[in-house]
């Protein structure tokens, strides 16, 4: 409603000024143009990089997903909540799935709950271990996660 009142307004002060000055009234209509073309250029990058899922609220049995791949880029996915822990999502046009195990949740500013995943680690990752067990051996997390045991019994011993 308000913006109907808005463009007719704008349609009013636009005659006027096209009478009296047509650079001005040109000037006018190329900068309104502007403003609207810059907010769907906003939403077609919101929408294209799964930003979206940080504002909007998830539905019920789905669950944000901040997910890190091979080459270190970081991804928002809304994933589908499975039995024991598991959740089902579709990346790269295939279907996968990651655990969570519960062991560090994360909460968005609009109350979303979710969890930290890796393209190469089949459960949630557990941030504040992770900043922990960098300093053991191994260049993936699977090795991390192997060497843990290990660095634990040398370090009894």
């Amino acid at each position: 409603m308000l913006s109907a009142i808005a463009v007719i307004f704008i349609a009013i002060v636009l005659s006027q000024i096209i009478l009296l000055n047509m650079l001005l009234g040109f000037l006018l209509i190329v900068g309104i143009g502007l403003v609207f073309f810059s907010d769907i250029i906003i939403g077609y990058q919101i929408s294209r990089n799964h930003v979206n899922v940080l504002m909007d609220p998830m539905p019920p049995g789905y669950e944000l997903c901040v997910l890190f791949d091979f080459s270190g880029n970081l991804d928002f996915l809304k994933v589908k909540k499975g039995p024991l822990g598991t959740r089902e999502f579709v990346k790269y046009k295939t279907e996968a799935n990651i655990v969570n195990k519960g062991d560090y949740q994360i909460r968005c500013i609009n109350g979303n709950h979710g969890f930290v995943g890796h393209e190469d680690y089949g459960e949630n990752v557990n941030l504040l271990k992770v900043e922990a067990l960098d300093k053991l051996p191994g260049d993936d997390i699977k090795e991390i996660v192997y060497n843990i045991p290990k660095e634990k019994m040398v370090s009894e011993e």
